[in-house]
């Protein structure tokens, strides 16, 4: 995914998906993309995307991403907000039930 076919790439995703902003070299980030990764073997887990930070700087400019890793939570294509969790799958996946509870909102 890229920052040209980003928002259709969402549009085709039925459920949750989880967006992942991201750097090489990044420590925060790698620990972050690991517990991801193992929710991706999990039947609960949302769609995951991640997003290189050095490569898509569109995308970064509008999601107004300042710290890494960032992660924001789409559901059907509509904009659900920032999931603030720490790299635990627990508490990401409380995190995230919590974000999806939410009414939609308007993208950043």
């Amino acid at each position: 995914m890229t920052q040209f076919d980003f928002h259709q790439c969402l549009m085709d995703v039925s459920g949750p998906a989880v967006i992942l902003f991201t750097r090489q070299g990044c420590g925060s980030c790698k620990v972050m993309g690991r517990v991801l990764a193992q929710w991706q073997t999990e039947s609960d887990s949302p769609a995951l995307f991640v997003v290189d930070v050095e490569t898509d700087t569109a995308l970064v400019r509008e999601f107004e991403v300042f710290h890494l890793p960032a992660l924001f939570v789409f559901h059907s294509g509509a904009y659900h907000g920032r999931l603030e969790a720490p790299p635990r799958l627990p508490l990401l996946r409380e995190t995230l039930a919590d974000v999806l509870s939410r009414p939609p909102e308007e993208a950043p």
